[in-house]
């Protein structure tokens, strides 16, 4: 189905047999819609993101506007880190407009913010002029940053994955170094602090190795170590919760088919409250078969290779 506010709440009380709202009024019915949608994210893991390595240039900054300028030409450097994902797998070259007043650069104006940015420059060109400096800025970026061991899950920017609230788990770390990508070894927080981290901070090296996840929830953390000289961009591979619905024009960051299963356990719920404890049982156990049979059918089994080799 189109999962929006308005069908979840419809489907509730079709099972409720509610359709009046005389047991239940509508924005309690959204509280427990909401609670459903966390524990079908929780139980399924279908709200799985990897943050941006890269992104457009966004804003430009004048460091200095030089002086002589009379015909200023602008030029963003080529995409440095291209994503490959769909819209631009190889990355777009940005653009830029310049301005300037009494031979002063005073506006960098990006006219086409590209795509597969990581670390831009800007060059300002012309026949005359001299000394302007200007830097360009892309998306935020999830980096590890030097002598930093402690990334907390709140801190990471969500904002290009709509109706995505937070991180409450993260699977896998990877770095980028130079022209590779190699993943961290995770282990428990318990041998990360006994075996790993003991020798204390001030041990750094090129790249982190080695990661631990500290704490569960949202409120949880990613441990690095050793932290590194520099900074390297870095992918998590990430368990999320959904922004909770208040208006039928939210987005719904959980696919199909596990929207279906959102509206039974609701109505667990909302049977719970109206003591109806049979049907909160038949709605709980309709959930956990639901639940099950998606699972089956979006994991499905398959050979590493079909041909026996390895």
């Amino acid at each position: 189905m189109t999962a929006t506010l308005h069908t979840y709440l419809q489907r509730v009380q079709n099972f409720l047999r509610d359709t009046s709202q005389k047991l239940e009024d509508p924005g309690t019915l959204i509280n427990y819609v909401n609670d459903a949608r966390r524990e079908v994210a929780g139980r399924s893991d279908c709200i799985r993101i990897v943050p941006p390595i890269s992104g457009p240039v966004v804003s430009t900054t004048i460091v200095s506007g030089g002086t002589g300028y009379t015909a200023p030409v602008g030029t963003v450097s080529t995409p440095d880190s291209p994503g490959g994902g769909p819209v631009n797998p190889a990355g777009a070259q940005a653009t830029v407009t310049v301005s300037q007043a009494g031979g002063v650069i005073t506006n960098v104006a990006v006219t086409y913010g590209g795509d597969g940015y990581f670390a831009p420059s800007v060059t300002i060109t012309d026949p005359t002029g001299v000394g302007a400096a200007v830097t360009a800025t892309t998306v935020p970026i999830l980096t590890a940053n030097p002598a930093q061991e402690v990334y907390p899950f709140k801190l990471v920017d969500l904002s290009s994955f709509p109706g995505v609230a937070s991180i409450h788990a993260v699977r896998s770390v990877s770095i980028i170094y130079a022209n590779s990508r190699y993943s961290v070894a995770v282990y428990s927080f318990s041998q990360y602090q006994a075996q790993i981290r003991n020798y204390g901070p001030g041990m750094y090296n090129y790249t982190p190795g080695f990661g631990a996840q500290f704490g569960r929830g949202t409120e949880g953390s990613f441990y690095l170590y050793p932290p590194p000289q520099q900074t390297y961009q870095m992918e998590w591979d990430c368990s999320c919760l959904p922004s909770d619905m208040t208006s039928p024009y939210d987005w719904e960051p959980i696919p199909d088919p596990y929207t279906d299963a959102v509206a039974y356990w609701a109505a667990h719920l909302a049977y719970l409250e109206l003591q109806n404890y049979n049907a909160a049982r038949a709605y709980e156990d309709m959930f956990d078969k639901r639940m099950e049979r998606f699972g089956s059918y979006t994991l499905r089994g398959r050979a590493i290779n079909p041909y026996g080799r390895p």
